[in-house]
């Protein structure tokens, strides 16, 4: 409904006459004042609700599957013999595996033997295969999928259900290099540069990768790949581009980390110590601005590589 409002006379005498519009005759009579004032406010707390619950969600399976992973990981070595010998800084941890082992006699490890969820180290069959590789995927799930977390929370915020996809297509990415890396293992478990328990066999082998790493950490493609990681590009998401967005989001974490991944062979594949320490750097490495850590793990990883070679040749 229109009403026409009259004002005094102006200055030069004529009369001044407005519009005004009346919003209350087109609502419902039993309709309160503010329903049609607040229709959009409320719309954007639903919208807003809806992205919290999207963002929790994702979180809460991103939580699930790394634990998922751990755990594998944790029987793995609790079942696979020594865990002093899988690596610096095992040893400290030796007990807690050997309890947890003991619930499980049965399926220990004995002697030289290597446990059920480890390979052997004559050739491999299909059953060591299998195993390998899904000691990778228990890696990926352990490692990669929490550095990922603030990446599929973006995600999961502006494309809902769709964040799924990316998750999948993400995590498709590292799948693909957990069976490169489980060709790789065998042809370094057949030559012997890894010992049973899936550390080096000698120094070579760990002072090649650390070196292999420290020079990656400082070169274009490595911030390139760092700056992708840590700047999403979110966007309006659908059931079709969502898991190609996510491979495009894991090929840059793959080239963001794939030489701290490799690291892995120098410390031990079964070293859980050096695992969570390499996942919280990476974490880092994504979260924080600045190439600082960067290059600080560039020079700590080229350290670490030339000493072991200087005592290789002149020890």
């Amino acid at each position: 409904m229109d009403r026409i409002a009259f004002r005094a006379p102006g200055a030069d005498g004529a009369a001044m006459i407005s519009m005004v519009r009346d919003d209350t005759a087109d609502r419902p009579s039993n309709a309160p004042a503010s329903a049609v004032a607040g229709d959009a406010p409320a719309a954007g707390r639903v919208a807003a609700a809806l992205a919290r619950g999207w963002r929790r969600a994702t979180l809460g399976a991103v939580l699930v599957m790394a634990a998922l992973g751990w755990g594998w990981l944790v029987l793995a070595v609790s079942l696979g013999g020594s865990a002093a010998d899988m690596g610096p800084g095992m040893a400290v941890f030796a007990a807690l595996f050997d309890r947890i082992a003991a619930f499980a006699p049965g399926l220990a490890a004995g002697g030289g033997g290597h446990g059920p969820l480890m390979p052997g180290m004559s050739a491999w069959g299909a059953v060591d295969v299998a195993t390998v590789f899904a000691m990778w995927a228990a890696m990926v799930f352990a490692m990669m999928l929490p550095t990922a977390a603030p990446t599929f929370r973006v995600y999961a915020a502006a494309g809902g259900r769709a964040a799924a996809a990316v998750m999948a297509g993400y995590t498709s990415v590292w799948l693909a290099l957990a069976v490169l890396a489980t060709a790789a293992q065998a042809g370094l478990t057949a030559i012997g540069a890894l010992a049973p328990h899936m550390a080096p066999a000698g120094v070579a082998l760990s002072a090649s990768v650390l070196v292999a790493a420290g020079i990656y950490q400082f070169t274009p493609l490595k911030f390139a790949c760092l700056v992708r990681c840590r700047n999403p590009h979110a966007a309006f998401l659908d059931g079709e581009g969502a898991f190609r967005i996510g491979v495009e989001e894991g090929l840059a974490c793959l080239g963001c980390c794939w030489a701290m991944m490799a690291v892995m062979f120098a410390t031990g594949l079964m070293n859980l110590v050096a695992m969570a320490v390499l996942g919280v750097l990476m974490g880092l490495e994504k979260t924080t601005s600045g190439l600082f850590l960067t290059r600080f793990l560039g020079i700590v990883f080229l350290a670490g590589g030339f000493g072991l070679a200087s005592g290789l040749f002149f020890g």
